[in-house]
């Protein structure tokens, strides 16, 4: 409900997070944390044979679910083939796979890494080439690939795999196209439909495909992975925060990071703190350093800030909740929660993402626009 406040599209009127550069891209990640879950309901699927033609990995985005697609498509192009070992899908005494781990040094590793796997087809979205980039949705065009690819004969008698990036853009024409090869799946074929909006898929998608929910990387995951991915060790202070701001996504974890907005969400939480009667001072000295030119990042790190304490106040409201665990555990969070009913508390988040929301598209005063959300949350 309230996981869109990332990066506007103008365009389509959504929002995005962008995958920021550093971080190893999902067909080259070894790793997938956080989601053991997931892996083990695709294993006893393996193991017992029945494997679904179709799968829909929602989730938000950073959280994993490309990565998972791609550790899927390297087992089964490795172990779904009639000559592989023991081990085989198709053999006569197959061992229980007990992991979906395919060695780095492996062929099919790196045949799937550098895009070049015969049997393997990533569907994303197409590059606009006047914009020189990605275009907002995938087109009609482009889905009708999946089918054709999936009927033709492995190369080496086993599966065939395609994996659908960013499904949830396709529009109504586009996931059609998409129907008749769920309706009559051939034998051995598997389409993997990534979305980070399950609502935007037709019910009719939905019905033919077995939907693998996502859930946010924990804290404990989230800065395991900064380590491991990105060589970034997090103060323990900050892990929470961190966590917190980036709803569980490495992308999303990464761009705080390397925008230093976690010095931001600080400088915020600390004005917050001094409530019910704000340091103004302090607010102005901090709008002045949001506020600069060049200093959009800074800006859309005060913004998420107050967009995820809104949340937090919103759905702590809605449960009843008396306490929070950190980064808001002290006293001072519960009295700002009780200051303000539940539809008060839905109406200043309202607020809050229009005014953000004009701050960045009509040219607004950024330092205005700071100011001014510090009193859109002030006590009345």
């Amino acid at each position: 409900m309230f996981d869109d406040f990332q990066d506007f599209d103008e365009e389509e009127g959504s929002f995005e997070v962008p995958q920021p550069e550093g971080l190893q891209p999902p067909r080259d990640s070894v790793l997938c944390l956080g989601h053991d879950n997931i892996e083990r309901k695709l294993l006893d699927y393996i193991n017992s044979g029945a494997i679904p033609h179709a799968l829909i990995f929602s989730g938000l985005k950073g959280t994993g679910k490309s990565t998972m697609a791609f550790r899927l498509a390297r087992y089964l192009l490795k172990n779904g083939t009639p000559d592989a070992a023991q081990d085989s899908l198709f053999g006569d005494a197959p061992n229980v796979a007990e992991s979906l781990s395919i060695a780095e040094d492996d062929s099919v590793f790196s045949q799937v890494s550098s895009g070049g796997h015969p049997d393997l087809l990533t569907i994303e979205r197409p590059v606009d080439s006047k914009k020189g980039q990605q275009k907002s949705a995938l087109d009609v065009e482009t889905a009708r690939k999946v089918a054709p690819f999936l009927r033709m004969t492995s190369s080496n008698g086993g599966w065939r795999v395609v994996i659908v990036d960013d499904a949830d853009t396709m529009n109504r024409n586009a996931q059609n196209a998409l129907l008749k090869i769920l309706e009559e799946p051939p034998k051995n074929a598997l389409l993997i439909l990534i979305c980070h909006r399950l609502g935007a898929m037709i019910p009719t998608i939905r019905s033919r495909c077995r939907v693998l929910n996502f859930e946010p990387l924990s804290t404990e995951h989230l800065s395991d992975l900064m380590e491991r991915e990105i060589g970034s060790t997090i103060e323990s202070d900050q892990k929470f925060l961190l966590s917190a701001l980036s709803n569980g996504s490495i992308g999303t974890a990464k761009e705080i990071i390397d925008n230093k907005g976690l010095d931001t969400a600080e400088s915020v939480l600390d004005i917050i703190q001094t409530w019910p009667k704000f340091n103004w001072v302090d607010i102005h000295h901090l709008s002045d350093q949001v506020g600069r030119a060049g200093q959009d990042d800074a800006f859309k790190n005060l913004e998420r800030t107050f967009l995820w304490l809104c949340e937090d106040m919103i759905f702590a409201k809605a449960r009843n909740q008396q306490s929070f665990q950190p980064p808001l555990e002290k006293a001072v969070y519960k009295e700002i929660l009780n200051t303000y009913d539940l539809q008060t508390w839905l109406e200043i988040f309202e607020k809050l993402k229009s005014h953000f929301s004009q701050a960045h598209f009509s040219n607004l005063d950024k330092r205005q626009a700071a100011l001014d959300a510090f009193n859109l949350i002030k006590p009345v």
